[in-house]
């Protein structure tokens, strides 16, 4: 046991990690006992979970993930009592000793009727602690890389399956590259033994030749970046062989015909060195049209941020270069992971390290607290939040959307269920049948021979389609009487609200329009299908206002105002207040374009009255601001339809123009003009004015401006 210890401090002392030496030997002690004589594909069980351990270790976790790596396979031992175990390590440890479980009953073999795609979402949604995602990819990677040690052939190959299935896209999601390529390329040569040899082949016949060409181009580069007194690592980057397979699938092409297979990778202090090193390449090199990629400006999903390009070398011979900073290059291997590292040194918090929020309703990384074991305990994931997976007491798995409740899973379960349901039990207690699913949930459903069937109320609670066609199917069986006259207290109850008198909305000429629009025949069809839940009175009542709105030019809510300043007749006192003065002329500075959501400040000049500029505005510092200055602001409801002028700088590759302008498009922007300007280090300028009708939606479109490939810089003009 002394030597295990001894072990294990030296793996967390080499990566920095702090512990516990006392508890360090509580773990190991009752490791060492439980794994006595235990096995795992032929390797004793110890040297598995240090295996785990270790690779977890280099990815600079916490000490707590380390423990739970050692301990995670006792849940399988005979002797296993979960009281105890939690009593003596803590409900965090058995948290993610229990799930790191969970997770190996998520196979292929098991779960055929499942695509992959949803074996992902589950694996995700069960592992709510990212750190248990990362401790079982360690232990898949361990268990690929000792694979010859499993004698069942059908095992190694659903193994490798789940890999390229479950374990490699997740490692990708998380941004983890090294873990996701090993495991593809072991996965591709146990599925594909001979495509594998093939290319390796392909590859190894010329390995020489393309390794003496990337030296020469190698050192090329570095004497370049040495004149320039930028100080970069550049190295050859090997490809991948299933990265190399599936691009000659994609491509219907040989190993030669690929223009990545020969590539460098040039590592910089900084993002400003980034773009000087690319400029020096493509001065050096002429660049291929259309395959260069800004992944800094516009990073990927999984945090990864490069520069990539490829260009001609030597020969007219194609290789791609990739730059990045000593902060990209450590996200781009470790991914999320990187994250811990940068914790547990406790350094100044990087530009890559604010970048860990993930994007697409992805992973939540909390960050403002201070204390680092808090911060650690607090990252949780949620990666695809669109569904939650629960549990039958049997232990079959049913997935569905979120916010579903126990009718939906009644209703996945049998309609004879659900119609018998009294109530519901999740983790073996009663709950309400409106309480909301969590992911892991086991839920129970309670049935009686006397039950009465579903109610309206229960359409309020349910989420699925399936669940709610059938609850309306019944009650429509129920009693055509009985769901009118239900359904028309509830509209009349939506009636009595509206400004506009019950007889003039009623009238034939707006109740026929408003009715043809939900395909109703009549009035009563209206209160039936209201009585039994199937549509909301609000909408019916909400439309017949509109069409009664529309026929007679009568607005019922006169609050919003909306006018635009490109119009001479615009009076700005309509959506511009001054302090203490009525009836005082009023106009907007042309220097500096004012639109709501600016703050505003006003100058009264000597014959116009007050001009109103934004704080910002330049202009200001040539006023005399001391004695003229009066404070204006907005009227809260009034729209203005103004002008903004916005500046974008990008990279002058194909079709910049044509993706800024479907981008604006696509946001109904009505755009005034345009002037563009190229400069002659590939840059263009471009000048857009713009119809606008507040500052968040000038942000807005700014926003979706910046994710544009190629685009650095979008900027609000004066």
């Amino acid at each position: 046991m002394d030597s295990i210890v001894e072990y294990v401090q030296k793996m967390l002392e080499k990566e920095g990690i702090k512990y516990d030496i006392d508890f360090l030997k509580d773990v190991v002690s009752y490791a060492t006992k439980m794994y006595e004589g235990k096995k795992k594909a032929n390797i004793e069980m110890m040297d598995h979970v240090l295996g785990v351990a270790s690779q977890v270790a280099k990815l600079r976790l916490d000490d707590i993930s380390i423990y739970a790596c050692i301990l995670h396979g006792v849940v399988k031992c005979d002797n296993f009592v979960p009281k105890e175990f939690e009593k003596k390590f803590g409900k965090e440890i058995w948290n993610m000793v229990l799930t790191v479980d969970r997770l190996s009953c998520l196979n292929l073999k098991d779960k055929e009727k499942l695509d992959s795609e949803k074996l992902r979402n589950m694996f995700m949604a069960i592992a709510k602690d990212i750190r248990i995602v990362i401790i079982k990819l360690a232990d898949r990677l361990y268990n690929m890389q000792n694979i010859k040690n499993v004698d069942n052939e059908e095992v190694k190959k659903n193994m490798a399956k789940e890999c390229l299935s479950v374990y490699a896209p997740i490692a990708h999601r998380l941004g983890m590259s090294q873990v996701k390529s090993e495991l593809e390329d072991i996965a591709f040569r146990i599925l594909m033994d001979k495509e594998y040899h093939l290319i390796k082949k392909q590859i190894d016949e010329k390995k020489q030749e393309r390794q003496e060409y990337i030296e020469n181009r190698i050192k090329e580069i570095e004497k370049a970046l040495n004149i320039q007194g930028i100080e970069a690592k550049v190295y050859g980057r090997p490809k991948h062989f299933y990265s190399i397979y599936k691009k000659m699938r994609e491509k219907n092409c040989n190993v030669d015909d690929l223009f990545d297979l020969l590539a460098i990778r040039i590592i910089v202090d900084s993002i400003k060195d980034c773009y000087t090193s690319l400029g020096i390449v493509h001065d050096m090199y002429k660049p291929m049209p259309g395959r260069f990629k800004d992944y800094i400006a516009m990073p990927k999903t999984n945090m990864y941020q490069s520069l990539h390009t490829t260009v001609f070398g030597e020969g007219g011979r194609p290789f791609e270069i990739q730059i990045r900073t000593w902060d990209m290059h450590k996200v781009a291997d470790y991914g999320i992971a990187a994250h811990f590292s940068y914790k547990e040194k406790k350094t100044k918090q990087s530009e890559v390290d604010k970048k860990l929020v993930w994007l697409r309703q992805t992973l939540e990384i909390q960050k403002e607290l201070e204390d680092t074991s808090e911060n650690l305990k607090n990252i949780k994931v949620e990666l695809f939040g669109e569904e939650v997976f629960v549990f039958t007491p049997k232990g079959d798995i049913r997935a569905l959307p979120k916010g579903s409740t126990p009718i939906d899973f009644a209703y996945s379960i049998h309609q004879k269920v659900a119609e018998k349901m009294i109530g519901a039990k999740i983790n073996s207690k009663m709950v309400p049948i409106s309480t909301k699913l969590e992911n892991t949930d086991v839920v129970e459903i309670v049935t009686s021979s006397k039950a009465k069937g579903p109610s309206s109320d229960w359409l309020k609670y349910v989420k699925t389609s399936n669940a709610r066609n059938k609850i309306t199917s019944f009650l429509k069986t129920l009693g055509k009487e009985q769901n009118i006259q239900k359904g028309k207290e509830l509209f009349e109850k939506v009636l009595r609200k509206q400004k506009i008198p019950k007889d003039k909305l009623l009238k034939e000429e707006y109740l026929s329009k408003a009715l043809k629009k939900f395909n109703f025949n009549s009035l009563e069809d209206a209160y039936e299908n209201i009585g039994f839940g199937s549509i909301s009175p609000v909408k019916i009542v909400n439309r017949i206002v509109e069409i009664c709105e529309k026929e007679t030019k009568v607005k019922v809510h006169k609050d919003n105002l909306v006018v635009s300043t490109s119009k001479k007749d615009v009076n700005p006192n309509d959506f511009i207040i001054v302090d203490n003065i009525t009836n005082c002329k009023v106009q907007l500075a042309k220097c500096c374009m004012p639109i709501p959501g600016d703050e505003i400040i006003g100058y009264v000049t000597n014959a116009n009255g007050v001009s109103v500029h934004r704080t910002d505005c330049k202009n200001l510092v040539n006023l005399d601001m001391v004695s003229r200055k009066i404070n204006v602001s907005w009227k809260k409801q009034a729209k203005i339809i103004s002008l903004a002028k916005i500046r974008i700088r990008a990279n002058n590759r194909n079709n910049i123009l044509s993706d800024i302008l479907q981008e604006i498009n696509n946001k109904k922007i009505v755009l005034n003009e345009i002037i563009t300007k190229t400069t002659p280090d590939r840059e263009i300028n471009i000048f857009l004015t713009i119809n606008i009708s507040s500052v968040y939606e000038l942000q807005d479109i700014m926003k979706f401006l910046k994710k544009i490939d190629s685009v650095f810089e979008v900027k609000r003009l004066h």
